[in-house]
């Protein structure tokens, strides 16, 4: 279901109050924890510390990342004019409240991202194996990225009858990606994948997947599924008897494909 990241120790990303230990060890920590860019980690340092440092202040605070250093300058209205305040990060308080902060929105950020990049993926066919099981559902590791192990959760509802206690740890087999998608576990935000095995969807893709290079332009769409028993399925050309057979052997049910033939419009000049 989740994607797990690389462990850093505490005293590695939270050594923010001693200036000293210098802003890159700071951001390397934070880049090596939450997997995310240098430029993503600079960008939410600054935008937790401006709003943090505007709350406390009162008064809007920027807060920029450059030649290696945090600075701060608070903004506020004067009669002769804006006033710019320098702010002094090393006697600040609150650390322990920023810290935290940053965290969590560095998660988030995280989170985001690999939502997004993996959001484009949803609807298509994943293959996967089942690494464990309970009662409600199956979990899954995807063959979405070489070397990078993502997990996934299905659902029982989400598999046919007829395999809902067939499928055992080890099995390989063929999923639709139904939703790509943030939750929150406790405080923490994760990456959630959520497969099936039970739409019209899955018959469509293990179908074309089946077939050769030259032909996964075909248009094929399945008006009726009966998970389990049988799929009704419509082509605008020949599928081949063997793409049918090891779809039909994945899924576990009968393929019945029914050759549409689209008639071309006749078009007329007056």
């Amino acid at each position: 279901m989740f994607r797990p990241r690389k462990r850093v120790y505490r005293r590695d990303f939270f050594e923010l109050k001693n200036m000293e230990t210098g802003y890159d060890h700071i951001i390397r920590a934070f880049v090596d924890k939450h997997g995310l860019s240098r430029g993503q980690v600079i960008a939410e340092i600054e935008r937790t510390f401006s709003s943090m440092l505007s709350r406390w202040h009162q008064k809007n605070v920027v807060v920029v990342f450059a030649d290696g250093q945090l600075s701060a300058i608070g903004y506020h209205d004067h009669p002769t004019g804006p006033v710019q305040t320098p702010i002094d990060l090393k006697s600040m308080r609150g650390w322990n409240t920023i810290k935290r902060i940053l965290d969590t929105n560095l998660s988030t950020a995280a989170c985001m991202d690999e939502v997004s990049t993996y959001k484009r993926k949803e609807k298509s066919i994943v293959w996967g194996k089942v690494i464990s099981r309970n009662e409600k559902e199956l979990h899954v590791e995807l063959e979405m990225e070489f070397g990078i192990p993502l997990y996934a959760h299905c659902p029982l509802p989400y598999l046919g009858q007829h395999e809902r206690h067939q499928l055992l740890i080890g099995d390989r087999r063929a999923f639709h990606l139904r939703r790509v998608e943030s939750i929150l576990i406790g405080n923490t935000p994760r990456t959630q994948f959520t497969v099936d095995r039970v739409s019209k969807a899955l018959v469509e893709l293990l179908i074309k997947d089946k077939l050769s290079p030259k032909y996964r332009q075909t248009k094929i769409r399945c008006q009726a599924r009966y998970v389990g028993k049988k799929s009704f399925v419509e082509s605008d050309r020949f599928v081949s008897k063997q793409a049918i057979l090891e779809t039909a052997e994945e899924l576990g049910e009968h393929i019945q494909v029914k050759i549409i033939k689209r008639k071309k419009e006749k078009k007329y000049a007056f």
